[in-house]
C-alpha cells in the first residue's frame, strides 16, 4: 500500500474534492429555491435528483471527518439528506402551484 494515501474507510472525498462539491451542494440548493417560480417543475426535480446525490455524498464525508464508522456515516448521511430532499420536494410543489393546500 501507497504512504499517505487514504482509503474509503477513512475519507470518501478527497478535501479538494470535498470543498468544490460544498460549492455544487449551494449551487443546486439555489437552483432547487428559485426555479419553482418560474413554473419550470421538470428542471427543479431534475436540480432535487442532482442536490440529493451531491448532498448524501458531502454529509457522509462530514460524519467520515468527524471519525463515525463508515456504515454509520453512510447511513446517517443519505437519510439526512433524504429527509431534506423530500422537504424541498414539498416546497417545489408548492412554490410552483401545483398542489393547493386545502382547510
Amino acid at each position: 500500500m501507497i504512504k499517505n494515501q487514504t482509503t474509503m474507510k477513512e475519507q470518501l472525498l478527497i478535501d479538494h474534492g470535498y470543498k468544490h462539491l460544498w460549492f455544487i451542494v449551494l449551487g443546486t440548493f439555489l437552483l432547487v429555491l428559485i426555479l419553482p417560480f418560474f413554473k419550470s417543475v421538470d428542471l427543479s426535480i431534475g436540480a432535487l435528483g442532482l442536490l440529493l446525490s451531491a448532498l448524501a455524498e458531502v454529509l457522509t464525508t462530514f460524519f467520515q471527518h468527524k471519525h463515525i464508522t463508515f456504515i454509520i456515516s453512510l447511513v446517517l448521511g443519505w437519510r439526512l439528506a433524504l429527509i431534506i430532499c423530500v422537504i424541498l420536494f414539498f416546497y417545489i410543489m408548492w412554490a410552483s402551484g401545483n398542489m393547493l393546500f386545502i382547510k
